[in-house]
C-alpha cells in the first residue's frame, strides 16, 4: 500500500470515527447531523449550569470535543460532496412538489358543482356520476332558466297582443 493510498485511508477513518463519535453515519443528511449537532450543543451548554464542578469540566470537555467533530466533518470533502447532492435532490423535490401544486390548482379550475347534489365533478362531464343528473354548460343553463314553457306561453301572448293591436291601428276599420 502507497504511503499516498494510507493517509487518505487514515483520513476516511478519520472522519468515520468524527461521524460515530456524534452518533452520526455517512448516509446521513446534513439537516440530521446540524440537527445531532445542535443537540448536542444544548445538551452540553445546559449541563455546563450543573453545580457540580466536575460535571461542568466534563461539559466544557465534551463541548469543545463536538464542536471538534462537527468542524472536522463539515470541512470533509464527503460531507461536502454529500451536502451538494442533497441540495440538488431538495431542489428537484421542490420543483416536483411545485409542479403537482399548478397540476392540482388547474385541476381544481376546471371543476364544477353539480346543480343538484352539490358535488364537484370535471367541468368536461355531461352527466353526474352521483345523482346522474345532467350538467348543462352556462349557455345550456341560461337557455334553460329563459325558455321554459311559461315563458314561451307568455311571449307568445304578447306577440299575439302587439300583433293585434298593431293590425288594429293600421286598419281601424277592419274591426268595424
Amino acid at each position: 500500500m502507497s504511503d499516498t493510498t494510507k493517509k487518505l485511508t487514515e483520513y476516511y477513518d478519520d472522519i468515520e470515527l468524527c461521524y460515530k463519535g456524534m452518533g452520526l453515519t455517512f448516509s446521513d443528511t446534513p439537516d440530521k447531523v446540524d440537527k445531532i449537532y445542535n443537540s448536542l450543543i444544548a445538551k452540553y451548554t445546559n449541563d455546563m449550569k450543573s453545580a457540580d464542578p466536575a460535571g461542568r469540566q466534563a461539559a466544557i470537555d465534551n463541548l469543545k470535543q463536538v464542536k471538534d467533530l462537527h468542524e472536522r466533518i463539515t470541512c470533509s470533502m464527503i460531507y461536502k460532496d454529500y451536502a451538494r447532492e442533497y441540495e440538488k435532490y431538495n431542489l428537484l423535490k421542490d420543483e416536483e412538489r411545485q409542479a403537482r401544486k399548478q397540476k392540482h390548482e388547474a385541476e381544481r379550475e376546471d371543476m364544477v358543482n353539480c346543480p343538484y347534489c352539490s358535488k364537484q365533478l370535471p367541468a368536461k362531464q355531461k352527466v353526474c356520476v352521483y345523482c346522474h343528473g345532467k350538467i348543462l354548460s352556462p349557455t345550456e343553463m341560461l337557455m334553460s332558466k329563459v325558455f321554459v314553457t311559461r315563458n314561451v306561453v307568455a311571449a307568445i301572448v304578447v306577440l299575439a297582443l302587439v300583433g293585434l293591436g298593431v293590425v288594429m291601428i293600421l286598419n281601424p276599420n277592419l274591426f268595424k
